[in-house]
């Protein structure tokens, strides 16, 4: 499979990371409107200066060259040729953001977490039965996040001038129950670029209640009222680890598609792992080839 020319829907603007291979990374993804049904997209490696000049927000259409990662077994992986982006538009409107994303496949984390092998989704979205809790992770002073915080303050390598990168010490994370009816509940970890700006902007305006303000803002948008969706993502090096890379919204639930399940008598997870251990650097986790 060669180059290829993708229309893609920007839902996914992770927060950067600074990895060993391509350095101060943006993860994107999103949805793929030029087939003939809407599917997921991956795009890796896009860089912070790529990003960071704020010309491609969120639900923003572009078409760009994409080719296959030859690196990356995951179905949704593509490299993106940035110099070859050029704007189409952009989705304004929930109804138009949701009348794509109600054309794309629903499932349960519990499906996601237990099946095996590289033909697996490794992006999908996920509307939570019951939200359980809001969990916020204190990891100052961790060993990776000190690395970071060192890359960090030497300034953008490929982007002069460019915001220097601030890392939270803090991971937050949602408890949920998934469509299935046997879910015991996931515990996951929120990645999206949103929620770092949060904690980047509200400890300076503030500074006495930015942690409760961000638990009460994520709760808000994950409210039953505002029928959530969850856009998630599992990692290369771990793809029994999922990620929250973005919420969704009016996306009314569906009858899941089923995933092939572990081969029998594999164990049913109730988690999928990125609750637990110090705070890496999801860039190392998802993308880093």
């Amino acid at each position: 499979m060669g180059v290829e020319r993708a229309t893609v829907l920007i839902t996914v603007k992770a927060s950067p990371e600074i990895g060993r291979t391509h350095g101060e990374t943006v993860c994107v993804a999103g949805v793929r409107l030029d087939g003939d049904r809407p599917s997921w997209i991956r795009l890796f490696p896009v860089q912070w200066h790529w990003f960071w000049r704020g010309e491609h927000p969120k639900y923003q259409v572009i078409e760009l060259d994409v080719e296959k990662h030859s690196k990356d077994q995951r179905p949704e992986s593509f490299r993106p040729y940035l110099d070859s982006a050029s704007i189409v538009g952009q989705y304004h409107s929930h109804k138009q953001r949701s009348e794509v994303l109600a054309k794309l496949p629903q499932y349960t984390m519990c499906d996601l977490v237990a099946a095996k092998g590289w033909s697996r989704p490794s992006l999908g979205l996920v509307t939570p039965r019951l939200i359980t809790g809001f969990e916020c992770e204190d990891h100052t002073g961790d060993a990776a996040h000190a690395v970071k915080m060192n890359r960090a303050a030497q300034g953008s390598l490929l982007a002069p001038g460019a915001p220097k990168l601030e890392f939270s010490p803090y991971a937050f994370k949602v408890r949920y129950l998934c469509p299935s009816q046997s879910c015991s509940g996931h515990l996951q970890t929120i990645v999206d670029w949103e929620i770092s700006e949060a904690w980047r902007r509200w400890r300076h305006t503030y500074p006495d209640d930015y942690l409760v303000r961000i638990r009460d803002k994520w709760l808000q948008l994950l409210d039953a009222s505002r029928k959530p969706a969850l856009f998630v993502g599992n990692q290369q090096q771990a793809p029994q680890g999922f990620l929250i890379l973005g919420i969704g919204r009016d996306v009314t639930p569906i009858e899941p598609t089923p995933v092939d399940r572990a081969p029998s008598g594999g164990a049913r997870r109730s988690s999928d792992g990125t609750s637990t251990g110090p705070l890496q650097s999801t860039e190392g986790r998802l993308f880093d080839l």
